[in-house]
């Protein structure tokens, strides 16, 4: 049995991927303050959210302090993402007789991306936790 995205209950389709205090991935930890759902990647940084909820207003009206103004995409993860999505991409190519992708099933289109995104979040947050390395050639 297929699911189509656009049928599942908004929260399952729409749930925070990044943390509300820090923009680093989630980790499963979420908080619900008035309608809306919020996303931790730490018990601590979840701590701090409830918090900075509970007792700023300029949170609710989403006026926030985020260091982070513009993300910056990483070339490399997504060679590496691309790469790593090749065969995702395939299947769904070979079911929809095409390989061209705007006339794919929309189900087949969002596994892709989705699988595409995962990879590359998966490789980001590696580099975040590891720190790139430069090898010095000299």
């Amino acid at each position: 049995m297929t699911i189509s995205h656009s049928s599942l209950p908004p929260f399952l389709n729409d749930r925070p991927s990044l943390c509300s205090y820090c923009l680093q991935p989630v980790k499963g930890l979420l908080f619900h303050h008035g309608s809306r759902w919020y996303g931790a990647c730490s018990a601590d940084h979840l701590e701090k959210i409830k918090l900075e909820l509970q007792t700023h207003d300029a949170f609710k009206q989403g006026v926030r302090e985020i260091t982070l103004q513009h993300p910056i995409i990483n070339h490399t993860a997504v060679e590496k993402a691309v790469t790593a999505t090749k065969e995702v991409y395939l299947k769904a190519a070979k079911r929809n007789k095409s390989y061209v992708l705007h006339e794919w099933q929309k189900d087949d289109r969002v596994r892709l991306f989705q699988q595409a995104i995962q990879e590359y979040l998966k490789y980001c947050t590696d580099q975040a936790q590891h720190g790139l390395l430069v090898k010095d050639d000299g």
